[in-house]
């Protein structure tokens, strides 16, 4: 049996995509059978842009998975190409570009208005990564539940509290931030909602945090900057653009909580992180979030502010609080394994192949 994969998202600079599709594939290592082959492609070694990795998709994977001779073609991110003519499986993440236009580009737009969507409607399979984007993919793309599996994320092992305050200290010490904080992480772009997360720090005056935001910078990263001068909150919120890989734990387990107030997520890996790290989590009650973070997280409506004023206010002055939070956060964040990942994906990868 042989399963060609496209590695295409995990070169040059680490996203989202490639992080999925990276843990996804050391962990179907670890659970195929003997008789299991999987055929790697990646062939160009740096990121594309949106045009590109279009280009790609549909010329260069097709040509590329040919020589291959798959018995089923896996597209783990991105888009599947339409004209290939064997058995393909691709994930669909989310649907936010057809949900949410206004937050893309032309070239993007186009991406998920058309291409994403017939990639999804050729393929035999269709995995998605949350209950929430299923009832996405059937009420807007019209395929048929039999035909789509869930398979929720992983949670990558060194998430895991923080046990050397020493560690904290340094990385505290190196990003210049001496006073408590609470923390949001994700690119900076329209849909994270960091604007109105500025907008609940500043009309709180919370003078006892700094609100930290890791992020690299996305489509229309320039509101966040006009919110935080229209709050003069400059010296309160710092925007980390770029942080060291070995920096990112100890970042994120010295804070007191992780703040996500996204307006759509498809899965919201963050907040697994988090809770795997023993940090407080107050989340957004849009889309997958509560799927992910159960009774473990805080939830606010992401237009509520004053929600989210009070909610920022309850996990700052309540140590009980953050206390259970951290003991639930860490028993629901070790049910979510690469592991259960990759046998749910297997299971779907060998039942097309064997049809």
């Amino acid at each position: 049996m042989r399963i060609a994969i496209d590695l295409q998202a995990t070169a040059g600079q680490t996203t989202g995509f490639g992080r999925y599709v990276h843990q996804l594939r050391s962990a179907l290592t670890t659970v195929a059978p003997p008789d299991v082959t999987f055929r790697d492609i990646i062939t160009i070694k740096r990121n594309l842009n949106t045009p590109k990795r279009m280009l790609w998709d549909q010329l260069g994977l097709p040509l590329a998975a040919a020589w291959r001779r798959p018995d089923v073609l896996f597209v783990p991110a991105f888009s599947a190409p339409v004209l290939w003519p064997g058995k393909l499986v691709v994930t669909c993440h989310d649907l936010i570009g057809r949900l949410f236009p206004q937050y893309f580009s032309r070239t993007a737009r186009a991406y998920w208005h058309d291409l994403l969507p017939a990639g999804v409607r050729h393929a035999d399979h269709v995995l998605v990564i949350s209950e929430s984007t299923k009832r996405d993919v059937v009420r807007h793309l019209g395929i048929p539940p039999s035909r789509i599996s869930v398979t929720p994320l992983g949670v990558d092992a060194k998430f895991k509290p923080v046990t050397d305050p020493a560690l904290v200290d340094r990385v505290r010490h190196t990003y210049n931030l001496p006073r408590p904080y609470c923390i949001a992480i994700g690119t900076i772009e329209p849909r994270k909602n960091y604007p109105f997360l500025v907008d609940a720090f500043g009309v709180a005056k919370r003078e006892d945090h700094d609100l930290v935001i890791v992020g690299k910078r996305g489509w229309d990263a320039s509101a966040l900057d006009q919110r935080i001068r229209q709050y003069h909150m400059g010296d309160r919120v710092r925007v980390l653009e770029y942080v060291a890989e070995d920096d990112l734990v100890p970042l994120l387990g010295g804070a007191t909580a992780l703040l996500f107030p996204s307006r759509y997520e498809g899965f919201g890996l963050p907040v697994l992180e988090a809770m795997a790290c023993g940090v407080p989590v107050i989340a957004s009650t849009a889309s997958s979030l509560p799927e992910v973070g159960g009774e473990a997280v805080l939830y606010a409506d992401p237009s509520d502010k004053e929600a989210w004023q009070a909610q920022i206010g309850r996990i700052i002055a309540d140590a009980s609080l953050r206390a259970k939070l951290r003991a639930q956060g860490l028993a629901r964040a070790a049910t979510f394994t690469w592991t259960r990942t990759a046998q749910l994906t297997l299971e779907a990868l060998l039942t097309v192949a064997r049809a």
